[in-house]
């Protein structure tokens, strides 16, 4: 016991050079083979607490704790959960409520549920849905976030209309994507080829990433800002766009995927006066979209 309890100190002491990151504990907790499950779960709830802002996570729980307004039983779902990381991070910060979706298999999800199980956050539960409908009844849900997911959805028109139908009077859903009009994309690490016609990508696609088209074309489907907003104006009751705010300080220097030094110089302009206002507003067209849909 003495033992664990050393143990224990020590995993929770603060790094004496950089600040830990809550990222790095996380994939330490899905590699576990479970005999240091609950020493991680409370280190990475330490780190949280003193680092959230390390996190690459850490915008998109601003904004959750923003909409939820202090209320820690508001009812989330995560649509399109992935490994689980955004709803482990809320749970271990004292959100009570929340559950997680994905196409999953059978088997993914009884892992998931595992993992959590194993690491003592048994108040997520993990779902999978067949892309058409999710498995819950109407106005279940406060909250619905949905964090890098639209831009892999085929049927983008039933992705929001469930989003709807699983709100609740006065819910909010959270979406933050990638869309075609973003230079830089970051899952295939190329610069403006999704700009072109389907034969230019094809080529490109083959010969400097590996044979690759069939993959990015099954599941990469990027629209226009302009296509979103007409859909999510002709769902939801109140579109507000958040983007601006988000990219108005470069908070994500950690995890941003693109060049680091061109984002900090662009970071510089938005701050001048008059020219930054009007950098800020161009800029929102060639970014990453952040907007809230209201029912």
């Amino acid at each position: 016991m003495k033992t664990d309890i050393n143990k224990e100190k020590k995993l929770l002491k603060e790094p004496e050079n950089e600040p830990e990151n809550p990222d790095f504990i996380w994939n330490k907790i899905k590699k576990s083979d479970g005999s240091d499950m609950h020493l991680l779960v409370s280190e990475l709830r330490y780190v949280l607490s003193k680092n959230m802002h390390l996190s690459k996570m850490s915008i998109i729980i601003e904004y959750i704790n923003k909409i939820s307004n202090g209320n820690k039983n508001v009812r989330i779902l995560d649509y399109g959960s992935g490994g689980g990381q955004l709803v482990a991070f809320l749970h271990l910060i004292g959100y009570t409520n929340i559950s997680a979706v994905d196409i999953y298999s059978e088997e993914r999800v009884n892992g998931l549920n595992r993992l959590f199980s194993k690491a003592k956050m048994r108040g997520i539960i993990f779902y999978s849905y067949d892309k058409i409908t999710l498995p819950f009844e109407n106005d279940q849900f406060d909250l619905i976030v949905s964090q890098q997911v639209i831009e892999h959805v085929s049927n983008i028109e039933q992705y929001i209309s469930e989003c709807h139908r699983v709100l609740s009077r006065n819910g909010r859903a959270l979406l933050d994507f990638p869309h075609k009009m973003v230079p830089f994309d970051t899952h295939t690490r190329m610069w403006f080829v999704h700009y072109f016609p389907i034969f230019i990508r094809k080529y490109f696609y083959d010969k400097y990433r590996d044979n690759e088209r069939k993959q990015y074309f099954n599941f990469l489907y990027l629209r226009t800002p302009f296509f979103y907003n007409s859909l999510f104006k002709r769902v939801f009751d109140k579109v507000e766009d958040f983007t601006v705010d988000r990219i108005s300080e470069f908070r994500y220097k950690d995890h941003y995927e693109g060049n680091r030094k061109l984002r900090g110089a662009i970071d510089k302009i938005f701050h001048l006066p008059i020219v930054g206002y009007f950098s800020l507003k161009i800029a929102t067209f060639f970014v990453n979209k952040t907007v809230v849909l209201y029912k």
